[in-house]
């Protein structure tokens, strides 16, 4: 969507947006809640999925006016005036994102070894279990080699006294 324009990114006063009010109705909402029912009047685009693409009078105007607000109230504003704007968030940002929170949230490296994002996936009567940590370089081979390959405790042995599987035991 490079050459997009009624859905693109834009740099916001402290931050940036996603804007996407491909749809008319949207974009209607946009220009008279900024006050520039002369941008729809002058570009009313298609009733649906209209990225007004190629556009670069519309998007130095839309430039502008983002630049005008914070990321924060783009978004608190664009729920008053039924329009379609999104924060664009940064691992700066991400943690204390609402929807961030709500849907996700993060899942301690104290426990899984390293932060992690949650599985979005909710379930009505089931929790789903947290991930265990990634197993360490070489933590199954026994396993995998018993198991998989059906190879016995002598066959194992003998690979890794060759050196074969990398381990210094």
């Amino acid at each position: 969507m490079e050459e997009g324009v009624r859905y693109q990114v834009y740099e916001s006063s402290d931050g940036f947006v996603l804007f996407m009010a491909s749809e008319q109705e949207f974009w209607r909402n946009f220009c008279a809640g900024v006050g520039r029912m002369d941008m729809f009047e002058r570009w009313p685009g298609n009733t649906y999925g209209d990225h007004a693409r190629g556009n670069t009078e519309m998007r130095r105007e839309l430039a502008a006016i983002f630049a005008t607000r914070t990321t924060a109230e783009w978004v608190e504003w664009s729920g008053t005036v039924n329009t379609t704007i999104a924060p664009v968030d940064s691992p700066k940002t991400l943690a204390d994102d609402p929807q961030f929170k709500d849907r996700f949230g993060f899942l301690p490296h104290e426990t899984h070894g390293a932060d992690m994002i949650s599985t979005p996936l909710k379930f009505i009567d089931a929790d789903l279990p947290d991930p265990a940590p990634a197993p360490t370089a070489g933590q199954d081979n026994d396993e995998v080699l018993a198991e998989v390959l059906g190879y016995d405790v002598e066959r194992i042995a003998a690979l890794r006294a060759a050196g074969a599987l990398g381990e210094d035991r």
